[in-house]
């Protein structure tokens, strides 16, 4: 194909770096602009913010609202802001939306998906105007986006590719609320139609590969984040040791994280001061939350813009990942695999990784690419005993740069991204 192919990116959040879903698409697609023109439509009332996107449309969630008792169409194109004006400025409402999680809420917010009107001739116009080559988009639990795709995807006779990055289809899941297990249904009905309309999966790791080739009757891929692995950082250890944790502090992972905090000053009592922790959150903190992890030799960071992130886990000698351990978030990350990961084995780091058996986790495992404890009653002593033997952490980045290098090669992952969309839209044309 001569002229570049034309991707529709649907998602519920905008397209911008400092959210974790507009980051991973920057970090699959950046570089291959000169062969792909996106264009991203969303539904959250917020600004999207990306230069690798040329056009936008938004469908405010809000105005779904009241599209339900007034039956008034919802969405409109507009214009991105540009990155460096909000280069330290952290979405507030996605911030804001994440402290609210009960079930009730977040199926309420299903509803609004399902029974808003966004089907629009705008909607029409702008698909038309734009006239994708592929659609693309994560296959998430949210009723809209999924019916978005679908939507479009037959309306328009385009071929639809989608990439799920947490298990939100199978039962493996454990709740005692009625309503849990309703939302679930009803998302469960929606991503199915989805999948099926789609030409095949993308999936975040193996197993999850394994299981929804099964469900779905689809081809999966395979579809990592990934980097230029081909200068190694070097870092001299410092003294005291420097741990950095970056990510979520939800479901549960704060309570993991209160134990490697306990650990950390516990050491740092007996005398010398030997671990330094600190831990860059965007997620919401309550005062508990805030009195567990910021005490002692444990500092409490605010979120770190996108521009300074490579920097600051550079500055680390031991970088932090934690899995919830309680059996109810466990499942729910059972297939899931942390992108930020990908940023630890870049930064060739050892990776300390301490929580329940997630497929992140048996990552590093089978990659021996970290140190990783499952038993939390171990996380002093595992850093007690990197004090006493100090090549390991320097064993461990090297073992982390290995396995970036051999499986996180962004040239490799884009050039296969490139064949795959290729070789899809010949397909698809040639029926």
């Amino acid at each position: 194909m001569e002229r570049k192919i034309r991707v529709l990116v649907v998602t519920y959040h905008p397209w911008r770096e400092d959210i974790s879903v507009g980051n991973t698409l920057s970090n699959i697609f950046k570089g291959m602009e000169d062969k792909l023109d996106f264009a991203n439509i969303y539904i959250r009332d917020d600004k999207a913010s990306t230069n690798i996107a040329s056009r936008f449309f938004n469908i405010s969630e809000k105005k779904l609202i009241r599209s339900i008792f007034t039956r008034k169409g919802v969405g409109k194109e507009i214009l991105p802001v540009k990155p460096d004006e909000i280069k330290e400025n952290f979405s507030r409402s996605y911030n804001k939306a994440r402290q609210l999680r009960w079930d009730s809420l977040l199926f309420v917010q299903d509803l609004i998906g399902i029974w808003g009107k966004w089907k629009t001739p705008e909607l029409d116009l702008f698909i038309r105007d734009y006239n994708p080559d592929i659609i693309f988009g994560p296959l998430g639990r949210m009723p809209i986006d999924n019916d978005i795709m679908t939507y479009i995807s037959k309306q328009y006779k385009i071929p639809l590719i989608v990439y799920p990055w947490d298990d939100h289809y199978s039962l493996h899941k454990r709740s005692w609320s009625p309503i849990f297990w309703l939302k679930l249904f009803v998302e469960r009905r929606h991503i199915r139609r989805c999948a099926e309309q789609s030409e095949y999966l993308y999936t975040i790791t193996s197993w999850m590969q394994e299981e929804y080739k099964h469900y779905f009757g689809k081809p999966c891929k395979l579809l990592y984040k990934g980097y230029h692995f081909e200068k190694k950082p070097n870092k001299p250890l410092g003294d005291p040791l420097k741990i950095i944790y970056m990510g979520n502090i939800g479901a549960g992972r704060w309570k993991v994280l209160t134990k490697v905090v306990q650990a950390v000053n516990s050491i740092n009592n007996k005398g010398e001061k030997l671990y330094e922790l600190y831990i860059y959150t965007l997620s919401p903190k309550t005062p508990r939350i805030v009195k567990q992890l910021n005490i002692g030799s444990s500092q409490l960071m605010e979120p770190v813009a996108s521009s300074a992130l490579m920097e600051t886990l550079q500055s680390a000698d031991i970088l932090l990942h934690v899995e919830p351990v309680k059996v109810k978030y466990r499942l729910m990350f059972r297939l899931s695999f942390s992108t930020k990961i990908v940023d630890y084995l870049f930064n060739a780091k050892c990776i300390l990784a301490v929580g329940g058996n997630t497929a992140t986790m048996r990552y590093l495992v089978e990659n021996d690419a970290g140190i990783v404890i499952f038993n939390e009653n171990k996380i002093k002593d595992s850093l007690m005993k990197l004090t006493l033997e100090r090549y390991k952490i320097v064993e461990y980045a090297d073992k982390a740069w290995k396995c970036g290098y051999e499986n996180h090669q962004i040239s490799s992952i884009q050039s296969a991204l490139l064949h795959d969309f290729i070789t899809t839209i010949n397909d698809y044309e040639n029926r």
